[in-house]
């Protein structure tokens, strides 16, 4: 599965092309006024793509309104500040991790970040360690010694559910740290050196972030990683598909082989073709005829792909659906309509030794509708808007 850039890492243009399509639906921005180029930019910045159509658009040198430019400065701003304290926060976790010897490595977020051209062009969010389940009581530690206090907690430590920790920064930023056990099919080895995936092992590299060389996934399990997250995420934006079209041009063809072997040895074969052929229409990358989705060569539209069902409507939770449409069986599918809707939530084997009575049992029931809190919720924070196609 060996995709190949045209032109080098031109990812820049193709971000604006995604920009100018998913929300003017023509490729002339000449042609559209500024309050079409306002609503494109709040929603771009809704898929978590306002500082790369920052960069993109002084790159490219077009043309905004002055408004317009105002909106993505104090975005990328922000994104730089956020990024800023997650570098400072990394370097005080740093020495402690390393002195009481706990094998942590970075996921996602800011190891994703040093793929990129300019490292704050990615919206930093917050921080994923994954860390051995014997470890996080000494991970813990560490957190608490650098004034972070535990936040939530997502449940079993054998799912990709973390519990996360948050310190405030400079200027009322928060910085949030998850500490994952495991996430999805990759944990790290007691030795601290390798992560293995299902059956595989990946030797963990070194990567300087802030003043500290911290563990990193290789390239090629970060690309398998991403394209589980692409799928699995409840927000699905687009910048998840962004991650993986950079990380697919600086990863290799070895490194794209390697991951669609562990994907079909761990039964994530349909997904890492799905999530890799989107990111690859996205952002011009080319691919095999032969290597893409079934639904991509059935000529499925890729916005329906994307879960956009109408022009300017999206269908919230889209990853959930297509989580759904990937189950091989009716069996695995109904089973996880049945936890999508509560009725076999992560407590189950908890309530069965103890039984509860039937409004507390309802009330179980109404807080496990992941689908609500999960991917419609989440789009309801303040400063949010709907997101357009």
């Amino acid at each position: 599965m060996a995709p190949e850039t045209v032109g080098g890492p031109r990812w820049l243009e193709p971000a604006l092309q995604v920009v100018r399509a998913r929300y003017f639906g023509g490729p002339q921005p000449e042609e559209r006024g500024d309050d079409a180029w306002l609503r494109a930019i709040a929603a771009a910045r809704t898929e978590r793509l306002g500082p790369v159509l920052s960069e993109a658009a002084s790159h490219l040198g077009v043309e905004l309104p002055r408004s317009g430019w105002a909106a993505l400065a104090a975005d990328r701003l922000a994104n730089e500040e956020r990024y800023a304290a997650q570098l400072e926060a990394l370097d005080d976790l740093g020495p402690r991790i390393e002195g009481r010897g706990v094998p942590a490595a970075i996921i996602k977020g800011p190891a994703l970040a040093r793929h990129y051209p300019v490292a704050a062009v990615r919206e930093a969010a917050d921080i994923d360690l994954l860390v051995p389940s014997d470890a996080l009581s000494a991970a813990e530690a560490c957190l608490n010694e650098c004034g972070f206090r535990r936040w939530s907690s997502g449940g079993r430590p054998a799912t990709r559910y973390a519990v996360t920790y948050a310190r405030a920064a400079d200027g009322g930023l928060q910085v949030a740290v998850d500490l994952h056990p495991r996430w999805h099919e990759i944990r790290i080895e007691p030795d601290g050196e390798t992560a293995r995936i299902g059956g595989r092992e990946a030797t963990l590299g070194r990567t300087g972030l802030g003043q500290i060389r911290w563990r990193v996934l290789p390239p090629a399990a970060e690309l398998y990683l991403a394209s589980a997250h692409a799928i699995l995420s409840s927000l699905r934006t687009i910048s998840v598909y962004l991650d993986l079209a950079v990380l697919m041009h600086a990863a290799g063809s070895e490194a794209v082989d390697w991951a669609a072997a562990t994907a079909r040895e761990t039964g994530r074969d349909r997904h890492l073709r799905h999530a890799t052929t989107l990111a690859a229409e996205l952002f011009g990358l080319e691919m095999a005829w032969e290597l893409r989705s079934r639904p991509a060569r059935l000529g499925v539209p890729t916005g329906l792909r994307l879960g956009h069902v109408a022009p300017g409507a999206r269908f919230l939770p889209s990853s959930l659906l297509m989580e759904l449409v990937l189950r091989r069986g009716w069996k695995r599918k109904l089973d996880f309509v049945r936890w999508v809707l509560g009725h076999r939530g992560r407590t189950a084997r908890a309530a069965r030794a103890a039984p509860e009575d039937g409004a507390r049992r309802w009330l179980g029931k109404l807080a496990g509708l992941r689908w609500l809190k999960g991917s419609l919720l989440r789009y309801r924070r303040p400063g949010s808007t709907a997101l357009r196609s």
